[in-house]
């Protein structure tokens, strides 16, 4: 199974264009799915294989879901997501704002435009999810997380700190018994 047949299904879900009448065409869908990965190579986000992107050939190359990096998989599709709504919110930006009167009859869009950018917001929207999933691989990943593994005490330790009677001296700012 190819990287697209999988991926375009998880993108039609996420951004909602689900249904008898498709908003995007599949080709549509692999562009933007090209540019999302040509743009996550960019992201510092360390994955088991090393790819290469052709956006004009709509093409990634090893194929993710046939070498099982589900991670590349996910990450493409919440990127993609982001960047599809992240448009369909300035679309709907440059004719928000329609306010029109005929007789008892009114059309206001003017607050529609502000629960599409909440989505965008809030971590229930891809760009949020794509964020969120960023920073639990990234500190997922033992390769960036460093410990000190040893005991420590610094130049200022203070035996009689660890009492459990503890006062602040006054006139030295020391803590004593």
């Amino acid at each position: 199974m190819s990287f697209f047949d999988e991926a375009i299904p998880m993108i039609r879900a996420l951004i909602g264009d689900v249904g008898p009448t498709l908003s995007y065409s599949d080709a549509r869908l692999e562009e933007v799915l090209c540019v999302a990965a040509k743009l996550l190579l960019s992201d510092n986000i360390t994955f088991d294989y090393s790819y290469t992107v052709s956006i004009s050939t709509h093409s990634i190359s090893p194929d993710p879901v046939d070498s099982g990096d589900n991670a590349f998989l996910n990450f493409v599709c919440l990127k993609a997501s982001c960047i599809m709504d992240i448009s369909q919110y300035r679309t709907k930006a440059a004719v928000a704002g329609i306010s029109a009167k005929l007789g008892p009859a009114s059309l206001d869009t003017r607050d529609h435009i502000k629960g599409f950018l909440d989505i965008l917001n809030t971590d229930g929207g891809p760009c949020k999810a794509y964020e969120r999933l960023k920073f639990e691989h990234m500190f997922g990943n033992a390769a960036i997380c460093k410990v000190i593994l040893s005991p420590f005490v610094s130049n200022e330790f203070d035996p009689q700190s660890l009492s459990n009677n503890i006062s602040i001296n006054s006139d030295r700012g020391r803590l004593i018994d």
